[in-house]
């Protein structure tokens, strides 16, 4: 068969391009364009170019574990031995020229496989023929397993969150003589369709070591093509209830959906749509526009909303889901009996600007969604609709045929962790179910909820890693109906049915959240698991669990007003991280100016009144109306200021982000 992928070629291109972004395919420019726009640059951006480039040629041509001189002309061998500086940058026209040309080869490479590889999927069962795609364009650099099985060959893909899928080869017929099974991470995978049946190669390097990718393709050592000719492929999958487990990992609102929507979309990038369940393809176009809109929201923009599609830069595939009004129509009973019609209003008018070709009304309505949807959170006010689409969501993943061999060992540290940290939340008066516990103290409600990692960590001698954070909230409660039959609510929904991470995005004064461990500190909780029988005493991890009450603790003295002990707050050393862009020094002053303006008014006011019934003046010589305009003004902007110091600087005394 024609084997069309270089690897040596692809490291080569890979080396350069992680070393800056002008340097790899993706830059449109030309080989002149872009030595001027290096040249045009600080002179420390180009000294550190000019040292990345020499070190990346001295790589190439002086280490002996690279053999890679067919590729290297003698421009390139020349700055090998003259590198350039930082003052002579325009001497890199022919080494440009080159990486040119490696990617210009590069991509008619991989125009070819893949058309090789499509022409062979097309003659396959579709759900294989999808997978076979997927692996072309998704699982390079992704580790494998090749396994021997009644007379064939069966690849075994990485396991995900939603499930793990297998290709089976059958009546295999190779040379290959080495020893299965064959593990390690995934080159290349190549495939030809003949008279004959099917042909694959697949390149896969073997070596379990921390170098860099780019540095193994360019070497020799560890390195096995496996060829053979076979029947017709067929597909294996295990599907997992990743909604459900989400769901025990303590997920819950904006992190659920979040979460989500990445498992659905990487499971319909991997498997096609073929292979998602008729309510997950129902799920599928909300979910992609629901991931970009968590995006664009959190990007910074200025101004009034009005952006382009470039600026953003909306994919195209987002685009072409708008052009089916029909799927879009499905969701209006959702939006709508949800309160969020309004939000509903504004995909549908992407939907029409997208009819109309209007490509930078699309961008701009997505937008406006953006914004809307972050609004609506601040304000707790989509909780109903999420609730109804979390729902949906685990619905949607309810049937599933596999037990996880990586998450199946989830229940024995559920149940380790829940024995550790539920009698010290009923020692602190907490109730409630793992992962979520509450209690009520007055008109406020308190939540602490355990979170567990989504990525896990698995070990080569069978130790599977779960690690652990809480999270931790305040909610002022809402009470209706009178003595002992009073029920207490947060924004509608029952206190029994609040957890913290309900809390998460909720930016008002009467309500508080953290999130202790995990993400933002340098430490979190951690529970080993032995996946296999055997393992020596020796062998195994020590657990830190415990350490997770340590976080309780925090969280129990926060909710009494203490402020974070020091070893916490050492723990914590780029305090900043913790707070959003939407709790900054000026985002606070800006909320305040209000009631700085208020101060102002009545100042005025009270000096108007003043002035009308006596004489202000005869008192008070200076107290003209011009110079009481600039004391009221300066007083509520001065008393602004000072109250934004104070919150600022509460914020780093305490756990709460705000």
């Amino acid at each position: 068969m024609n084997y069309y992928i270089d690897r040596k070629r692809f490291g080569i291109a890979e080396l350069f391009s992680k070393m800056h972004p002008i340097f790899s395919s993706s830059n449109d420019m030309n080989a002149k364009d872009t030595v001027r726009l290096m040249c045009e640059q600080s002179f420390r951006t180009r000294a550190k170019i000019a040292s990345g480039i020499n070190n990346a040629i001295r790589r190439l041509t002086q280490d002996s574990t690279v053999n890679v001189d067919e590729y290297l002309n003698d421009d390139i061998k020349n700055l090998a031995e003259n590198p350039v500086g930082a003052d002579n940058l325009n001497d890199l026209l022919p080494f440009m020229k080159w990486l040119e040309e490696i990617h210009r080869v590069n991509s008619l490479e991989v125009e070819r496989s893949q058309y090789s590889l499509n022409d062979a999927a097309n003659h396959m069962e579709r759900a294989a023929g999808e997978l076979l795609i997927s692996c072309s364009g998704n699982m390079m650099w992704q580790n494998i397993s090749l396994v021997q099985e009644n007379d064939g060959l069966l690849l075994n893909l990485t396991e995900r969150f939603w499930g793990k899928a297998s290709l089976f080869f059958p009546n295999v017929a190779t040379a290959f003589e080495g020893t299965f099974p064959l593990v390690g991470i995934l080159f290349s995978m190549e495939a030809e369709h003949t008279d004959s049946g099917f042909e694959f190669s697949f390149v896969v390097n073997v070596e379990f070591g921390t170098d860099d990718m780019e540095l193994r393709a360019l070497q020799d050592r560890n390195w096995v093509r496996l060829t053979f000719k076979c029947d017709c492929p067929e597909i294996r999958l295990s599907l997992f209830d990743y909604g459900r487990c989400l769901m025990d990992f303590g997920k819950c609102g904006h992190g659920f959906i979040e979460d989500w929507c990445s498992e659905a979309i990487s499971k319909e990038l991997s498997l096609g749509s073929h292979s998602m369940s008729e309510k997950e393809n129902e799920l599928l176009p909300l979910a992609k526009i629901l991931r970009i809109t968590y995006q664009m929201a959190d990007v910074d923009f200025s101004g009034n909303g009005e952006h382009s599609q470039s600026e953003i830069g909306i994919p195209s595939k987002i685009l072409d889901l708008l052009g089916n009004r029909y799927k879009f129509g499905l969701y209006e009973t959702l939006f709508a009996e949800s309160g969020q019609k309004e939000l509903y209003d504004i995909l549908s008018n992407a939907v029409d600007a997208f009819g109309e070709e209007d490509i930078d009304s699309v961008a701009s309505e997505l937008w406006n969604f953006a914004i809307k949807l972050r609004t609506a959170e601040r304000e707790d006010t989509v909780r109903e609709f999420y609730r109804k689409l979390i729902e949906l969501m685990i619905n949607c993943t309810s049937d599933f045929n596999g037990v996880s061999r990586i998450y199946g060992t989830y229940r024995e540290a559920e149940e380790k962790m829940r024995l550790i940290i539920e009698p010290k939340l009923t020692e602190y008066g907490f109730t409630g179910t793992y992962p979520h516990y509450r209690r009520r103290r007055g008109k406020k409600g308190e939540y602490i909820s355990v979170l567990t990692s989504n990525v896990n960590k698995r070990t080569v001698n069978g130790i599977m890693t779960y690690y652990f954070s809480i999270s931790a909230a305040v909610k002022r409660l809402e009470r209706k109906g009178k003595r002992k039959s009073a029920q207490y609510f947060t924004a509608g929904i029952p206190f029994e049915d609040t957890t913290a991470e309900d809390c998460a995005f909720v930016y008002d004064r009467r309500t508080k959240y953290s999130q202790l461990g995990g993400e933002y500190d340098n430490e979190s909780a951690e529970i080993n698991i032995d996946i296999f029988d055997g393992i020596s005493d020796e062998n195994k991890i020590t657990d830190t669990a415990n350490d997770l009450i340590k976080y309780v603790e925090v969280a129990a003295d926060s909710f009494n007003g203490k402020a974070m002990p020091r070893w916490y707050k050492k723990n914590r050393r780029m305090a900043s991280v913790r707070y959003k862009n939407e709790i900054s020094a000026g985002s606070v002053f800006i909320k305040l100016l209000p009631l700085g303006m208020y101060i102002t008014a009545l100042i005025m006011g009270t000096y108007v009144v003043c002035n009308r019934f006596f004489d202000v003046s005869g008192y008070v010589p200076v107290a003209d109306a011009r110079t009481a305009l600039v004391f009221s003004l300066s007083v509520g902007i001065g008393l602004t200021f000072f109250i934004t110091v104070v919150r600022m600087i509460a914020l780093r005394r305490h756990i709460w982000r705000y």
